[in-house]
Order: C-alpha cells, then structure tokens, then sequence
C-alpha cells in the first residue's frame, strides 16, 4: 500500500463570484437548447462578468429560426434578467446577504439572430482548434477522480446544502466560502485511505459573529459530513480529522464582506475545479458557457468517458485521454490514449481505441444526450462527481 505525496484539490461554493458567473453562462445555454424542435443546433458562446451589484454579458446565441415553415415568427426572447435573479436567489443572496437579486443591474452586449441554414449544416463540425484531455484513476470509491478532488467536491457540495437549507446557519454564514483540502492518499482494495494535512475553510459571515462561534457551529458539521464520506469508502477521511490540528478557519480574520461585493466574478476561471484538480493537466478551453457541439464541452466529456471505461476495462492504475480537433474537423485529428499500468506508462495502440465515428461531434452529442442537460446543475455538482450523468454511466 503505498502513500502519496500531499494532493491539494479546492472547492468552491455556488455564491462565489466566479460560480454565478459560471451558472448563469450555463443558464443561458439552457434555454437555446429547450428552444424550437431543432434547438440542438443552437449556438451559444456567451462569457459573465460580475462586480458588485453589476451584471455583465457579452457574446453571441444563434436560434434557429421557425420563420422558415411559418412565416413572421419572431425569435424568441432571451430572459437575461430573470435568469441572472434566479441564479442569485438559488445560490443564497437576497436582502439579508447582498446583493439583493431584485436590485441587480444587467448589461448585455449578446448578438442574438437567428442561425441560419448555412451555419446550423455546419455545427457538427469543429468551428476552432482544441485540445481536451479526460482522465480516471482506478478508485471507484471516489468515481474514478484524485481523492482530494472528490473530496474537497463532495465535501464543498453538502456543506454548502447544509448551510443554506438551516435557517440560524443561513443567517450567520453566507453563500460564499472555498474549501481547499491538503491530504495525502493510500489505496487498500476498493476504498482509498487518508491522512489529513490540512482542511482550509473560508467562510463569509454576518457582522458581530466572532471565530468561537463559527467553530462551534461549522466543527460538528464538517465532522459529521466526513462520516459520511467515509461510510462511502473512504477510510480514516473522519477519523484521522483532529479540528484543532487540521482544521484552518477563515485564517484571514473576519470574512464579512464576501460574494460579488468583494470580489469581481468571471466565468470560465474555475477550470482547474471544473476538471480534475490541480494534479491533472487540462486541455484548454472552459467548460461552461458553450453549447454541446462546442468541442471545449463535448470533447471533454467524450474524453473522460473513454478514460473511465479504459480504467474499469483494464488493469491500469490511470489512464489519460487527449483528443484535438482542428478547424473544420468533425473527428478528433489526434487520438491518444496512455495507461499507467504498475508504475510504467504506455500508450494504447490506435486499434485499440474505438472507431473514428464514435469521436464524431454528432455522435457525442446524440449518444450522451447533451441537448437535455441541466447544465447549471451538472456544473455546481462538479461536471465529472455524479456518477449519474451520461458520461459518467
């Protein structure tokens, strides 16, 4: 059984700046793909910016159109503003902790038209260069990810339930807070064993709350939550916890003014968390903000699909995935597969890999139902922890 060096993974919360910014990009691909019989083909390329009570959104959406069959219909209008008082009412702000959903000012600068025949044949074809790397290691105990990862996800996911489903704690702590846990990792069997270096929690909080308080009411929680976990498979993850010696607590000082009034947000900045972690290298573009026939969403996924199947299929410890498109390409010019197998690194033989066809942008996108995804969801739960979604299954 052989331990790790320390793996650092973060996690963080839907009312962070950069996370609003990320789930109201995703909100809008949403509603292109929900939109017309044919929404599939709908283009979206949007980016968020968010500072104070400001909302900024540029880019471009094509729809396609039904004045083709039905004359002098028009297309249909984009809800920004109540998309983006949604994602701050969902994530915890509201006139308790500011800024207030209803107060919020929304500027677009989105090129909205209609898609036309011309650009809707071409979607299943890369429209830019790219590279997209999917990995899994063997540890089905935490879905085939760097434990930390898993950890510091699933972690961050049911702390921040708890914290705004109790009325006294959604008073007291506010939606923002970044978990970031340094561990080291061992594998015994099916489950993954750990030693805590260090668990970092900053969490903003209500005025006139002191640090006594919030360890009171944060240290049985986040106690209770690695009990869990480690009813999952993985060991020692609460047992081996000592608060006094592992737990780092808002080490800054006080943490009242957090969320978009402290710090601007963007989406597209959470890529590292988006994906792997920071042990993992990443391709290139984000995840989010783009709709399914983007090769920056689709060749992700794709990508780790063939990861996670080449770990459980066969005896290696990882398997790494990277694909490249270039402009114009519907199949991945470039398909490697490499697989760590006792230590040693080799890479799969193109015969081995599955045929061109399954890399098709269209077949991705058919075969893992990426039109009908609730993708805000899909991204606050971390795009690969749920062993539910398609390319997880």
């Amino acid at each position: 059984m052989k331990t790790t060096a320390p793996q650092f993974a973060e996690y963080v919360s839907p009312g962070h700046p950069d996370r609003l910014a990320d789930a109201v990009a995703e909100r809008l691909v949403e509603f292109a793909q929900s939109q017309t019989p044919t929404a599939s083909r709908n283009l979206v390329g949007v980016e968020v910016a968010i500072h104070d009570s400001t909302v900024f959104i540029d880019g471009r959406i094509a729809l396609e159109s039904e004045s083709t069959v039905h004359e002098n219909i028009p297309l249909p209008r984009v809800p920004f503003d109540t998309i983006v008082r949604e994602v701050f009412a969902e994530a915890g702000y509201n006139p308790h902790w500011g800024p207030d959903p209803g107060s919020l000012e929304i500027l677009t600068r989105v090129c909205v038209e209609e898609l036309t025949s011309q650009e809707a044949d071409i979607r299943p074809f890369s429209d830019d260069q790219n590279i997209v790397i999917g990995y899994a290691c063997d540890c089905a105990a935490t879905n085939y990810l760097p434990p930390a990862h898993y950890l510091a996800l699933t972690l961050g996911r049911r702390l921040n339930a708890v914290l705004r489903e109790d009325r006294e704690l959604a008073e007291t702590f506010g939606p923002d807070f970044k978990i970031l846990c340094t561990c080291r990792t061992s594998q015994l069997g099916g489950n993954v064993r750990f030693e805590w270096d260090r668990l970092t929690l900053s969490a903003q909080h209500c005025r006139g709350s002191g640090l006594e308080e919030h360890h009171r009411l944060l240290t049985p929680i986040i106690g209770k939550l690695l009990k869990t976990l480690e009813g999952e498979g993985l060991e020692n993850v609460a047992r081996g916890f000592e608060p006094r010696r592992h737990l780092v607590l808002n080490g800054a000082g006080d943490f009242v003014i957090g969320g978009p009034r402290g710090d601007n947000g963007l989406s597209g900045k959470k890529l590292v968390v988006d994906h792997y972690g920071p042990s993992v290298p990443i391709g290139g573009g984000a995840l989010c903000g783009k709709d399914p026939y983007k090769v920056d969403r689709c060749g992700a996924l794709r990508a780790r699909q063939l990861a996670r199947n080449l770990v459980r299929d066969t005896n290696a410890e990882e398997a790494k995935v990277t694909l490249s498109w270039s402009p114009g390409e519907d199949v991945p010019g470039m398909r490697l597969a490499e697989l760590v197998e006792n230590g040693n690194s080799r890479i799969l033989a193109a015969s081995s890999l599955p045929g061109p066809g399954w890399f098709s942008i269209r077949s991705i996108v058919d075969d893992l139902n990426l039109v009908r995804q609730n993708w805000a969801a899909v991204m606050r739960a971390g795009y690969f922890a749920e062993r539910s979604h398609p390319w997880e299954a």
